[in-house]
């Protein structure tokens, strides 16, 4: 009797950021902001988790009957697998690799009959095949993989899921709705930076999921229509690296008036050949810069005034995020000092510090192996938040590298105030600009020209409805931020803090007017919200917790598929491969 396939798709079970003989608390708390950008900063630290936004993709383009399981109990995941499911994969990264031993071990003694099926970044593992029971590992993209897997259709065009990214959004204590949603246009890198686990997964190439600007501006569209969303979160190493589907998207969006926004990553030699004005009217919020050192070896930032770049970025209103390498190769005691001062002088609105990390399969890691400098760090610790995972010169003591690391992002801290303080001066600041040159440039006859990515004389200019549309959404996204000032204010760390606060709720008069009633109440209720939090966080350092750890809440989303229509496929696969065989009645092997 034909059985259907049926697969659940899992991300490792919790709890999160809690330190277990399965995880450690940090390296797993599933919250990026607080826990490698505005670690350190307190009740000021926006708090989100997102989804495993990869399963959903996954799920949603497979003919295989699928359910996908996010951010469950270990009792949710066991209670799962009693509904019989012949597939099960589980998703995970390095340092959640016991908490996928446990499930599938688990799936070894009471499901047997299930076949076992790994995927993530956890895979990289070398060991892997001793250390986690299964039947197969999912290497490259999973929706293809999986595809040609259960026998289906590889080259069949990927639908892209309409997703809410974070499960929960938290500021000073107050929880409010997520409404940004996820964008995943393609996977891996190019540009093949020696530590980047990223571009080494996918062998130094990039694979798109979303091949042109049309079908991105369609994702966005669906993803609107569906759940109500127009911000973006996209999932891609260097989405700017492919200019012209970026400049066909731009195109698309002027065309239908749709201003959507989006944080992204990027590298420096790529922002710098769009320009800064591309950024704007593409709707970049946000953008992740891997500035890595202030001697960087590579290749991206060489010969780029990155101060200058972040300074024109933020002046526009774009807000941008450093990401800077801590103990690379060439730092001492005391130049790695000068580093961290020389990151922080960039003034970016955000930056992330992480610990140079060799993560399996990458250059960095093959160099230190040949060298005989590995350390034999457990997979849970190797995070990128805690001791080397290799033999640094300058640096023998552990201690050093969580407390220079600490030390990194208490600074930042100290010197710039709250994170949230510096995007929403940077929003003001560019609503303010943004209006000023796009007078500038209807006085002075300037019109964006497509072909060359910069504003032009034109024989006839038109009023720039376009850019008007997306300033208006530019000061949406900074009202959006208001009501956060006030409490950064009252529980600013220290003076230059509070001024910083206080000069940008002034800033806010001057562009957006003075603050409404409901502004009013929203603000005395985070000063409130944020009180109580700062009691929360106390008790919790007091209990030897860094940070107060939230636990997302278990999803379950069933993709159920036609039975028949599975064994139509599986019958069309059989035929398909009986046609390679030889005829039996027509032997020709004596020929």
């Amino acid at each position: 009797m034909f059985r259907p396939n049926t697969l659940l798709l899992t991300a490792v079970f919790g709890p999160y950021g809690v330190k277990d003989k399965y995880a450690e608390a940090l390296g797993c708390q599933m919250e990026l902001l607080n826990n490698q950008i505005t670690r350190c900063q307190g009740i000021h630290s926006p708090r989100q988790a997102y989804w495993s936004f990869g399963l959903y993709l996954i799920a949603e383009n497979l003919d295989t009957s699928t359910t996908v399981l996010d951010f469950p109990k270990w009792e949710d995941f066991t209670r799962e697998l009693k509904k019989g499911y012949t597939h099960v994969g589980i998703s995970f990264i390095v340092p959640n690799v016991l908490k996928a031993r446990r499930m599938a071990l688990h799936i070894r003694e009471k499901h047997p009959e299930i076949k076992i099926i790994l995927g993530g970044y956890g895979t990289v593992i070398p060991d892997l095949d001793t250390f986690v029971p299964h039947d197969a590992v999912c290497h490259g993209e999973g929706a293809r993989w999986l595809r040609a897997y259960f026998g289906e259709d590889v080259n069949a065009p990927l639908r892209h899921p309409a997703l809410i990214g974070p499960a929960y959004e938290r500021i000073y204590g107050f929880s409010s709705k997520p409404r940004g949603a996820i964008l995943m246009p393609g996977l891996g890198c190019e540009n093949g930076c020696s530590f980047c686990i990223t571009s080494h997964k996918f062998n130094k190439r990039y694979v798109p999921l979303l091949d042109s600007g049309a079908r991105i501006f369609e994702a966005c569209r669906k993803t609107e229509s569906a759940v109500k969303a127009t911000g973006f979160s996209v999932m891609d190493e260097n989405f700017l690296k492919r200019p012209e589907r970026a400049r066909a998207l731009l195109s698309l969006m002027e065309q239908h008036g749709k201003p959507y926004v989006f944080d992204l990553f990027s590298s420096a030699e790529t922002i710098r050949e769009l320009g800064a004005d591309f950024l704007l009217r593409l709707g970049v919020r946000m953008v992740w810069i891997g500035v890595e050192s202030k001697n960087s070896p590579h290749a991206k930032n060489q010969g780029i005034d990155l101060k200058a770049l972040v300074n024109e970025l933020q002046d526009k209103g774009v807000i941008v995020q450093a990401s800077m390498i801590l103990f690379q190769e060439h730092h001492n005691e005391q130049n790695i000092h000068e580093d961290i001062a020389w990151a922080i002088s960039l003034g970016s609105s955000l930056t992330q510090f992480m610990n140079y990390t060799p993560f399996p399969g990458t250059m960095l890691h093959e160099q230190l192996e040949r060298e005989g400098r590995l350390k034999q760090i457990p997979y849970r610790r190797l995070h990128g938040q805690d001791e080397l995972a290799f033999a640094h010169p300058n640096f023998p003591r552990p201690a050093d590298h969580v407390r220079i690391l600490r030390e990194a992002f208490r600074q930042k801290y100290l010197k710039d105030g709250p994170g949230v303080v510096n995007m929403a001066l940077t929003l003001a600041r560019g609503v303010q600009r943004g209006w000023e040159d796009l007078r500038a440039r209807e006085r002075n006859g300037l019109a964006w020209n497509p072909a060359t990515m910069r504003y032009e004389k034109g024989a006839a200019p038109q009023p720039d409805r376009f850019m008007k549309r997306r300033l208006l959404m530019m000061a949406r996204m900074a009202t959006g931020l208001r009501p956060a000032l006030w409490a950064a204010w009252v529980y600013a760390p220290n003076s230059a803090a509070r001024r910083k606060a206080r000069e940008t709720m002034r800033l806010y008069v001057d562009v957006l007017g003075k603050p409404t009633t409901a502004d009013r109440l929203k603000a005395l209720g985070l000063v409130v919200t944020g009180g109580i939090e700062l009691v929360r966080l106390r008790w919790n350092q007091l209990l030897g917790r860094e940070s107060i750890v939230y636990q997302p809440s278990c999803r379950r989303t069933e993709y159920r598929k036609d039975a028949p229509a599975q064994a139509a496929t599986l019958l069309e696969t059989l035929a398909s491969s009986l046609e390679t065989l030889p005829d039996p009645c027509h032997d020709t092997a004596g020929k």
